[in-house]
């Protein structure tokens, strides 16, 4: 036993231990590569993860936009279609409602105003009256033509417009 101790008494003992610690070095290194891979790996799936989330909320608010806009478009063209449904549906019950004859009356189509007013429009008084109107018309468009030539080369003679077809 002596002979043993004195060899890790001396010279020896620090060598062997050295020795041993450089054989074990290469395990070392690679446990603590393996360490390092892991929380590598850790970390890139912690950024993956991440990334993932930033496109996920990036894609709910694009589709959270187009639904708005969407609805918006939805509410201006249903709103409308659905108040003129409703004037229409509304306009069928009255109707429905008074029936037949009495729905022309109702509605003043049948009134004595109305009658009135028709009768008016195709009277002679009427007919006479819209005859100057176009008379008058065809006098302006005349003189709106031979202006710039009177004006031009001087007046010319006059012409009876009223022999023309009204």
């Amino acid at each position: 036993m002596a002979a043993g101790a004195g060899f890790w008494s001396g010279a020896g003992g620090p060598i062997a231990s050295a020795a041993i610690g450089l054989a074990g070095l290469p395990f070392q290194i690679a446990g603590q590569r393996r360490q390092q891979d892991i929380m590598r790996s850790g970390l890139e799936a912690q950024l993956r993860a991440q990334n993932s989330a930033l496109e996920t909320n990036a894609m709910l608010s694009r589709e959270g936009m187009y639904g708005q806009l969407g609805e918006s478009l939805g509410a201006r063209v249903f709103g409308q279609t659905a108040e003129d449904l409703a004037f229409g549906r509304q306009k069928q019950a009255r109707e429905e409602e008074l029936g037949g004859r009495l729905a022309d009356l109702a509605f003043g189509y049948g009134s004595e105003a109305s009658r009135r007013e028709r009768s008016a429009a195709i009277s002679p008084e009427a007919q006479q009256a819209k005859r100057f109107e176009n008379l008058l018309a065809m006098k302006r468009a005349q003189t709106q033509i031979e202006g710039p030539f009177a004006a031009m080369f001087g007046r010319k003679a006059p012409t009876n417009v009223s022999s023309m077809v009204v």
